[in-house]
């Protein structure tokens, strides 16, 4: 028997088993839990760590194997909205352990808990080793809890671009790229050596204004005087204990201890309910019946010329995908209105093209709510501005309206390694893509005229989108990206708000009322693990986090990663680098 066939034969033995295993397991358990109950006098304990995505896909596989899900943002908001009408749920335990999420991400968690707190439900906060967004999440409690010996690093902020031309040169490569924008600064990581002043001042003026509301948020909820925290951050660290003595947190005590002192205090014995059992207690358990229908369409990710298979999927968002799935939900007469969740650095200007054709059609049918979480620049913004509206936090990223287009020329790396390619032409420039060399002087013309059409179509359609001219959008575009209160500032922007704002947007502008809820009908489906190990051998991301440890990677090399083979020399590219 080859050993081909013995591949085939074990694969099946395993997934028998597994398939054994999983049945046994979910069935078992479905019989002795039921339906999630919540006893009355419950706290939802939140306990946030790591990247909490946008979204993510409930897999029954990976849970009945003893798994928790994985957490998201879709997930997150709607626990904290459902624990604010639960009668049921009297109070909040945030758990912040190491979060690697954006700011305007960051902002609209805050933000969710600042509203259920509204329903004059309390939250707690427990801190054991906080940074600066741990701790500025953790502010919004009306008491924060830390772990005697733990430890408190509220630093500032730092943006650390990286630049790889030296790297590059050692080993032979030359980057061979071409940008129309004097804040194009996406190719710079491989073409430069050091930051341009037009990147310096971006960043500046970035950090300024996260600076700037980070110390004002704390001021205010700490009660304390901007100057002092000032001297707190520039002194960077405390001990729990020393943050108590600085009136940074209120109190400290073991987390045991402190959920004993919750469960005892009062009356009435308090019980506590993770938010991986509470996200299975339905809107409809709390008696909110949904008569209408807005769709929700995530595009997160880079952005690549591809079907509808790939999307949603791998941190990809692919052209034909997320066209079918606006055209889709325009179609469907049960979808009253379409939001747009976007958080995508841009990518292919083909495949970003596709994509705002298709909101524009369905802006035809039924009002388009962009929504954007930490970053909708380039591409991103690209796909977003034909929108009915626009909404955007303060911290997040919008703009970049530029382009790029290059290669990598690798004849020196040849020449290292003893390698020799010759080329034969037909055609003067039929080499222009070759990876052999650099461009030629009338190549490099020909790729800058290539691209300059595009920027010149960019701002076009960002001046019809936005109904200002184009002189106007050429002045804020040039590639510079801005925060979300800029962009408002600016006309890139409608509303400062968060998912739920572009929510209520929609339902006025579809004629449902603000008090009425929705059903969200949300696109793409995303395939589980297991229908994904059965498409394609084995998913990528499992294998990257496999080889290295993935999320520690910084996230703008992480978003584009899974695009680069989807890319072509010479394809001009909507596309931010982003460095927050």
């Amino acid at each position: 028997m080859r050993l081909k066939e013995w591949h085939k034969i074990a694969l099946i033995i395993i997934l028998s088993l597994a398939g054994a295993y999983f049945f046994l397991r979910f069935f078992t358990r479905g019989i002795s839990e039921g339906a999630p109950q919540v006893v009355e006098n419950s706290i939802l304990e939140l306990t946030l760590s790591g990247e909490i995505a946008e979204r993510t896909v409930d897999d029954p596989v990976i849970e009945a194997m003893g798994e928790p899900a994985e957490l998201s943002m879709q997930t997150l908001l709607q626990v904290i909205r459902k624990a604010k009408i639960d009668e049921k749920i009297t109070g909040i335990i945030l758990r912040p352990l190491g979060m690697a999420m954006g700011w305007a991400k960051t902002e609209e968690l805050r933000d969710a808990l600042a509203d259920f707190k509204s329903s004059g439900k309390p939250i707690y906060a427990y801190l054991e080793v906080a940074g600066n967004k741990e701790y500025y999440l953790a502010t919004v409690a009306d008491s924060i809890v830390g772990l005697g010996s733990g430890m408190l690093f509220i630093n500032g902020l730092a943006s650390e671009p990286v630049f790889l031309k030296e790297t590059l040169d050692k080993i032979g490569v030359e980057a061979d790229f071409v940008a129309i924008g004097k804040y194009k600064n996406a190719p710079d990581m491989v073409t430069r050596e050091d930051m341009s002043e037009a990147q310096r001042e971006v960043i500046n003026s970035v950090l300024d204004q996260y600076y700037a509301r980070f110390i004002s948020t704390l001021a205010a909820a700490r009660n304390l005087d901007e100057a002092a925290v000032r001297g707190h951050i520039d002194r960077g660290y405390f001990s729990l204990n020393e943050a108590r003595a600085n009136g940074l947190i209120d109190t400290v005590m073991y987390y045991n201890e402190f959920k004993e002192w919750l469960k005892e205090r009062g009356e009435q014995k308090s019980y506590l309910v993770s938010w991986n059992r509470y996200k299975d207690v339905s809107f409809s358990q709390l008696g909110l019946a949904a008569k209408h229908t807005v769709a929700v369409v995530y595009g997160v990710g880079t952005i690549v010329i591809g079907g509808e298979n790939q999307f949603g999927q791998d941190g990809l968002i692919t052209s034909e995908g997320m066209a079918n799935s606006i055209r889709k939900a325009a179609e469907d007469k049960s979808v009253k209105a379409i939001i747009l969740r976007i958080d995508s650095p841009g990518g292919s200007g083909t495949a970003s093209d596709v994509i705002w054709r298709e909101v524009v059609e369905a802006r035809k049918q039924k009002p388009v709510i962009v929504s954007i979480s930490d970053v909708a620049a380039s591409g991103g913004y690209y796909i977003s501005m034909a929108a009915d509206t626009i909404v955007a936090h303060p911290n997040s990223i919008v703009g970049s309206i530029g382009v790029f287009a290059g290669k990598f020329a690798m004849k020196k790396l040849y020449d290292k390694i003893g390698m020799n390619k010759e080329v034969i032409l037909r055609g003067k420039n039929a080499d222009i893509f070759s990876e052999t060399r650099k461009f030629t002087p009338e190549q490099r013309e020909l790729m800058y005229q290539a691209i300059l059409e595009f920027y010149r179509d960019f701002i076009g359609k960002v001046a019809e989108g936005r109904d200002m001219s184009a002189e106007a959008v050429d002045a804020i575009g040039q590639g510079r990206v801005w925060t979300g209160e800029q962009g408002l500032q600016n006309g890139l922007v409608d509303v400062l708000g968060d998912f739920d704002t572009a929510v209520k947007i929609a339902k006025r502008m579809s004629g449902i009322p603000e008090d009425e809820p929705v059903r969200l009908a949300v696109y793409p489906k995303l395939k589980t693990f297991l229908e994904r190990l059965f498409e394609t051998g084995f998913p990528s991301d499992r294998v990257l986090e496999t080889l290295f440890d993935w999320k520690q990677i910084p996230p703008a090399f992480r978003s584009i990663v899974p695009a680069i083979p989807y890319f072509r020399a010479g394809e001009p590219l909507y596309l931010y680098m982003y460095a927050f």
